[in-house]
């Protein structure tokens, strides 16, 4: 019988942020997020930022007490009750089993829920095809194309914008 992993959801704070350094600097981790590089020296300058903007929720995916990604909301528009969702599972051994869906399942429904929000969005580069198949299937549409969006690894690359509206 095989293991179920159980994945849990608490919100990011300092002492996270020498992992959110780790993952996306790890070529596997950003293939499809741009091929970001940060310092630890930057990414506590962005917590001290973060913290203090009212439009972003982040938060920490882990198994048991090992966190093992992130994701969360930015822009938040309370106004316009919409935003920008991102998610990133960091940990290379942990790809592939299902704790993006049970994720992103659990931060769309904080989301519409918790923040009443109407429209989550994200965008994907086109050449993430298994995570276009994920967003699709819980229900994301593609809103349009960006063309030559992001320059990174020696070439330009397209990306969707994809949108999940909220029925009630």
């Amino acid at each position: 019988m095989k293991n179920e992993i159980v994945i849990k959801f608490r919100p990011f704070s300092r002492h996270d942020v020498p992992n959110y350094v780790r993952w996306l600097n790890n070529p596997e981790a950003n293939r499809f997020i741009g091929d970001k590089r940060i310092t630890t020296k930057s990414a506590t300058k962005w917590f001290d930022n973060y913290i203090k903007d009212k439009n972003k929720r982040f938060f920490v995916i882990s198994e048991g007490t090992k966190a093992v990604g992130f994701m969360g909301l930015s822009n938040i528009s309370r106004r316009n009750r919409n935003a920008d969702l991102f998610i990133c599972i960091g940990e290379d051994e942990y790809r592939g089993m299902g704790l993006g869906r049970n994720a992103m399942q659990w931060l769309i429904d904080y989301g519409f829920n918790k923040l009443k929000l109407h429209k989550i969005s994200l965008g994907v580069f086109e050449e993430n095809v298994v995570a276009i198949k994920l967003y699709k299937s819980l229900g994301f549409e593609i809103e349009g194309k960006m063309k030559d969006e992001a320059f990174f690894r020696g070439k330009f690359h397209d990306m969707f914008s994809m949108a999940l509206f909220n029925s009630n």
